[in-house]
This record gives structure tokens, C-alpha cells and sequence, in this order.
């Protein structure tokens, strides 16, 4: 027995480094083949983390809001096959356009929300949105806010320049120079955290419209309360442009061009009226959200190489300042938009065409039912918008002779 034993324990001795050898072949394809599902794990999280810097992203991005748009109405026309009459046909498209449109909505309470969130690619090395990255995003934002705010650009091949570039609703591009866009940075956004950008509309004039777009996050805690209040008192008017305050009464531009920015004299001046634009900034949206970046975009809408006045685009998507008024229930003028670019009440997108490109100046000024459309307190609380935002943009490019 101990011969056996010893026999046995001599043999299990000698097979134990083939052993182990063995699990050493085994083990080895293992262990790789772990490394590298976890390699394509880490690399599937990190392209997707970043999927916005990928080519192509940012074009499809931008033209999103078009391209649902020409679907929907491609359906549209599709549904138009199986009506008989030529009523039928041109009712069910009219009926569509008209539920695309804000018909009796007021254009200083119209305001579309986007939800978007910082992405590592967008980021820079203090881990926060990049300030690069705010035009960027811009860019299909207000792309797609116009889109829905005015859909009647869409049909008509209209497109709207602003802040150097082109908001196309078409794909006829022409190049030209336009002005640009004024970004107040308050505070930053954490990455990868979420947040919205919500765009209205500021104030116009006969040439040009302000768009404002607030970058805005929704508060979990209580720290953000130490700056809830602005440091000057707010001013009368939409709860929106509490936030623009500025100092100083310069003229404002009121006609087809604007008047060229007054010059200041000094630094201290030009530091005095950034301080006071920016002690007017709201920190907190009513619903309590914070803001963290506000920009003022300079618009102007065009129909080829034709500037059409804001007013009369504002007033063929339906808006007005006149309460009470819905899509079962529109306005007055929204009749008389109809006349002109409803194929079922005797318009046409060529007749459309025609009254933004240039009809309008042959229309009596009494008869000009976009401007009646506008009226009232609307056109005094454009008034109102539109000193606080001159005066933001003007302190704003003042900076330039600090």
C-alpha cells in the first residue's frame, strides 16, 4: 500500500504541470475573447456618446423638420387619390395646412421646446457644454422651431437668414450677409446632463425679427434659489423680457433698415450698459427652470432675394393679437390670408408669392389686413420688446471699444 501510494502520488506530481498547461491553453482564448467584447462594448457606448460629431448627423439634424414635413404632405397627397371631385381633393389639403398653422395664437406666447443633452463630443475639458456647441445645436433648433412656428415658409420655398448663416426651408441657397447672433452665457452645463431650448419670438420691426432662445434646465435642488432674483426690478410687459433690461434711451429702428448702433465714447460707458443689460437678466423661467445661456437671433424672412416684411409672415401662419380666436373659430383676417394662398377659397401659392414678393406695396394701408391683424396691444408690447432688445444688442456689439 505505501508502494502504491508513493506510485500514485509520484505520478499525480509529475501530470500536474501538463495540468496546468492545459488550463493555460484554456484560459488564455478565454481571457481574450473577453477583452475584446468588452473593447466593443466600450467603443459601441463611446460612439454612441458621441454619435452627434459623426458625418452627416449635424445635416440630418438640421433638415429633420423638413424632411417630416414633405412626408406628411406626400400622405397628404396620397389621401387626395381617393377623393372624386376637385373640392374634395384641394379640402382635405386645405384642412391639413390649417392644422399645421398657429391660427389664433399670439406670436410673444408661442414658444417651441426642444430637449436635447450634453453629449461627451460636445463637451470640453472642464466637463461642461462647450460654448461651440450652443451655435451648433442652435442651428437645428431654430431650424426646426421656424418650421413649426411659420409652416407657410415651407410651401412657398421661402427661407429664413439669420446670425451669418441660412434657416433654409428650401433648397434654393443664394448667398448674401446677414447679422449675427448675441449669446449672454449665465452659467454652465454639466456634461451629459439634460436640458431644453425654448424659443419664441422677441419683437420685429419692418425688416427685421428677433428670435430669442433660452437654454434652460429644470432645478432638482434648492441651491439654485440663491440667484433666483434679478438684481434690477423687472419691467412692464411679457414675463419673457423680464430678463432684457438695459439702460439708456436710444431711437429705435423702426423703418425697412436699421439705424446704425450708436457709438460710446468710453470704456466705462460701454462696461455701464453690459452691466446693466445683464443686471436685467432673469435667472428663473416661471416654471422654475433655470436659465443658463440666452440668444438673441437678428432674422430676416426672404423669398428668393426679396426681404418680406415680419409682420405679413407672421400674419399669413395665422397670428394675431386679438383674443379669443382658435382654428374653429379664426379671426377676421385669417379670411382674407386665405383669399390669397387657399386654392380652395380662390388663392394660390403664386398669388401668395406675389403679395409677399412686392403686392403688398399696392395694397391701400387700410386695406392691409396683416397689419389689423397686429394691432392693438400686440403692437404695443412690440414696441416695448423691441427697446429692450435693441438695447441688449447695442451694448452687446458696443464691446468691441472696451
Amino acid at each position: 500500500m505505501a508502494f502504491g501510494d508513493a506510485f500514485n502520488s509520484s505520478s499525480k506530481a509529475a501530470n500536474l504541470p501538463a495540468f496546468v498547461g492545459l488550463l493555460d491553453l484554456v484560459s488564455l482564448p478565454t481571457i481574450s475573447q473577453g477583452i475584446v467584447v468588452v473593447t466593443k462594448v466600450v467603443l459601441c457606448v463611446l460612439l454612441l456618446l458621441c454619435a452627434r460629431s459623426l458625418p452627416f448627423v449635424w445635416t440630418f439634424r438640421v433638415f429633420r423638420a423638413l424632411i417630416v414635413w414633405k412626408l406628411q404632405h406626400k400622405w397628404i397627397r396620397l389621401r387626395m387619390l381617393f377623393k372624386f371631385s376637385l373640392e374634395a381633393k384641394l379640402k382635405v389639403e386645405d384642412e391639413w395646412m390649417d392644422s399645421q398653422s398657429p391660427v389664433g395664437d399670439n406670436p410673444f406666447d408661442e414658444v417651441v421646446s426642444s430637449k436635447q443633452w450634453a453629449s461627451l463630443d460636445e463637451c470640453d475639458i472642464n466637463l461642461h457644454l462647450s460654448n461651440s456647441s450652443y451655435a451648433k445645436t442652435l442651428d437645428s433648433v431654430r431650424f426646426s422651431a421656424m418650421a413649426k412656428m411659420l409652416p407657410m415658409l415651407i410651401p412657398i420655398n421661402g427661407w429664413v437668414p439669420l446670425a451669418g448663416e441660412k434657416l433654409i426651408l428650401n433648397f434654393d441657397i443664394e448667398p448674401d450677409s446677414f447679422e449675427a447672433t448675441h449669446y449672454h452665457f449665465i452659467r454652465e452645463i454639466p456634461m451629459l446632463s439634460t436640458y431644453e431650448i425654448r424659443t419664441s419670438f422677441g419683437s420685429w420691426d419692418q425688416k427685421w425679427i428677433y428670435v430669442i432662445s433660452k437654454f434652460v434646465r429644470k432645478s432638482t435642488g434648492k441651491k439654485h434659489r440663491r440667484h433666483e432674483k434679478p438684481n434690477s426690478p423687472p419691467v412692464e410687459g411679457s414675463g419673457r423680457f423680464d430678463m432684457i433690461r438695459t439702460p439708456g434711451s436710444e431711437p429705435l429702428s423702426l423703418g425697412a433698415t436699421p439705424l446704425p448702433s450708436p457709438k460710446i465714447q468710453t470704456g466705462a460707458d460701454t462696461e455701464k450698459v453690459l452691466k446693466g443689460a445683464a443686471a436685467g437678466l432673469s435667472l428663473v423661467e416661471p416654471d422654475g427652470a433655470t436659465v443658463h445661456t440666452v440668444a438673441v437671433s437678428q432674422v430676416c424672412f426672404k423669398i428668393g432675394r426679396i426681404t418680406v416684411p415680419p409682420s405679413l409672415i407672421l400674419a399669413i401662419n395665422g397670428y394675431t393679437g386679438a383674443g379669443g380666436y382658435s382654428l374653429a373659430s379664426p379671426h377676421p383676417e385669417w379670411s382674407e390670408a386665405k383669399k390669397v394662398m387657399s386654392k380652395l377659397h380662390g388663392g394660390s401659392p403664386r398669388k401668395l408669392r406675389e403679395l409677399l414678393t412686392g403686392g403688398w406695396r399696392n395694397v391701400p394701408e387700410k386695406e392691409r389686413w396683416w397689419d389689423q391683424a397686429l394691432c392693438g396691444s400686440l403692437e404695443v408690447q412690440r414696441v416695448k420688446n423691441l427697446a429692450l432688445i435693441e438695447g441688449l444688442r447695442r451694448g452687446m456689439e458696443s464691446a468691441a471699444d472696451l
